[in-house]
């Protein structure tokens, strides 16, 4: 979720260069100071801009956690990390779980004041999957009746979105049957690509529809009343069907590039929460807002494999140490990777083991072994460039890999490229790079949120990486529940191939983040997958 993924609310949170404490660094005076916060507005901050607000375009998790906050799906994630009732106030399930029926809440609306009705999530689901409007994310809706026909060329249902396994029994029942019967589908309507859309504002907004606040309809807790390249402002939304539960009345974001000013505003009071950069963890270290926490993303450098040979990609893969990456550059909660799946996400049905129990450690660091393969490779001389996002801590991340990489690896030149953040994508979905700085976190609780990235031509894969017979464990893990320790132990089994044997990628970290918030914000709901956080329930107690 997650959140895809690409994940820039997370690497806002992770990665964020935070120098605004310089002036108070001579003491650490941390009074619980009492503060009276009559106002319910929540000041937060962005490290970019949000690449877009349409739900069936987007492939990040910058705007999919923005999108969780303004628009509703038939479910949402809530306090607890379970599902609770979104725009769906009741389902039925059909013995064999291949038929689902959602009964929608009579009060959902949209901002305009009209209903909302099955038939939004039926044209919503269509566009998503049709050849000429194909989200990214459109593999998703496999498990549905002829979605993926309607998604292969070649085959007779191509392009008829019509045969989709939805129909509206009315305005206020949904009926979804679906070829596969998987226990994580309903996560899925809880993800923003599966979030409803007026198909007649749609069309009659048409090329302008979702690039100004005015060009959306909106139908979760709050509503966008600005979006500028420096910042966007939410508003309660008091046509929302749960519209008391709703205590924050407005959100402010900042688009902060120099994130260096970020615990300063923190500090002077002009924002609620804060990421705090590694040389300033220890001066934070017993503050009473600060804290740190690990998360399920995964960051790793990703190559371009037609451009990049496999035994230099594989040579790169040890060349870097992760554990000085860590302790000296991040100090956030990050542990070193050696591995791709994170630890403590998922478990075998039967045995209760973590993924990571099969395979452990799987590429290590090991200048040795690093330079034994680049040797095979021919000990070239070459330039890579290294592709990454404009923000601060992005680019020492960088300098510390191109340092690793020319130290350890003699004649390979890295050169850094950065680009904002959507500029980054751009290149990225043109598969317009030699090696790349990404992350991915998990959009629902399944091993096939992480494992199934790397198959032929899928929506986020961007490497030119093919393999047939990865691709054939996949499709047999999407289809096969009968046998669910079987399924677990072959995804697994992917791990050692995109690895070790193809070196699709170099592992890095598994993430985690340190943060400031102010003790009066509460029920500030962080999410292990999907978008990265919830609003919904945040409130200011008057005094703390």
């Amino acid at each position: 979720m997650m959140k895809n993924w690409l994940l820039l609310i997370i690497l806002s949170l992770l990665l964020s260069v935070v120098a605004g404490a310089c002036g108070q660094a001579g003491e650490k005076n941390f009074g619980r100071e009492q503060v009276e916060k009559e106002e319910q507005v929540l000041n937060l901050l962005s490290s970019a801009d949000l690449p877009t607000m349409d739900t069936t375009e987007a492939d990040d998790s910058a705007s999919f956690t923005a999108m969780n906050q303004v628009f509703e799906g038939l479910y949402r994630l809530g306090p607890d990390q379970k599902l609770v009732p979104g725009v769906a106030k009741a389902l039925e399930k059909s013995e064999d779980g291949r038929v689902l029926t959602f009964h929608l809440h009579e009060k959902a609306k949209w901002s305009d004041g009209s209903p909302v009705t099955a038939h939004d999530f039926i044209f919503a689901w269509k566009k998503a999957i049709h050849p000429k409007t194909l989200s990214p994310y459109a593999y998703l809706f496999k498990p549905i009746q002829n979605a993926e026909a309607i998604m292969t060329k070649g085959n007779p249902l191509f392009g008829k979105v019509d045969v989709l396994g939805v129909k509206a029994l009315n305005d206020k029942t949904l009926q979804v049957t679906l070829d596969i019967p998987v226990p994580y589908f309903l996560y899925l309507t809880a993800f923003p690509t599966f979030f409803p859309q007026k198909e007649s504002f749609v069309k009659k907004t048409g090329s302008e529809y979702a690039l100004y606040p005015d060009k959306m309809l909106y139908n979760g807790p709050f509503f966008m009343s600005k979006w500028t390249t420096s910042g966007w402002t939410f508003e309660k939304n008091r046509t929302y069907w749960d519209r008391d539960t709703v205590k924050l009345e407005k959100i402010h974001y900042k688009v902060m590039k120099d994130a260096a000013s970020e615990t300063n505003l923190f500090e002077t009071g002009q924002v609620d929460r804060a990421s705090v950069h590694a040389a300033f963890i220890d001066y934070y270290q017993n503050h009473p807002d600060f804290y740190t926490k690990r998360d399920p993303s995964m960051w790793f450098l990703k190559f371009n494999v037609d451009r990049i040979p496999l035994l230099q990609r594989k040579a790169i893969q040890r060349a870097i140490n992760k554990e000085q990456l860590v302790e000296n550059l991040l100090k956030n909660g990050s542990v070193k990777a050696d591995y791709f799946f994170p630890e403590g996400f998922a478990f075998h049905p039967t045995s209760g083991e973590d993924f990571r129990a099969k395979y452990g450690n799987l590429v290590s660091y090991d200048v040795d072994e690093a330079k034994r393969y680049w040797k095979e490779a021919g000990s070239p001389k070459v330039t890579w460039e290294l592709l990454i996002s404009d923000q601060d801590q992005t680019k020492k991340i960088a300098e510390f890999i191109k340092n690793e990489l020319e130290t350890n690896l003699p004649g390979l030149t890295i050169s850094i490229n950065v680009q904002p953040f959507k500029q980054r994508l751009a290149l990225d979905h043109a598969i317009n790079y030699d090696i790349q700085l990404a992350g991915w976190g998990p959009d629902y609780q399944d091993p096939l949120t992480f494992m199934d990235l790397w198959v032929t031509d899928g929506g986020n894969n961007k490497t030119n990486y093919e393999n047939p017979e990865y691709d054939k464990v996949i499709e047999e893990a999407i289809s096969n529940y009968h046998s669910l320790a079987a399924r677990f132990e072959s995804l697994q089994n992917l791990e050692v191939i995109v690895l070790k044997d193809d070196a699709v990628i170099a592992p890095l970290f598994q993430g985690g983040h340190a943060v400031l918030q102010k003790k009066y914000v509460k029920n500030f709901i962080e999410h292990p997958f999907g978008p990265a956080y919830s609003l919904k329930w945040v409130f200011f107690d008057k005094k703390y």
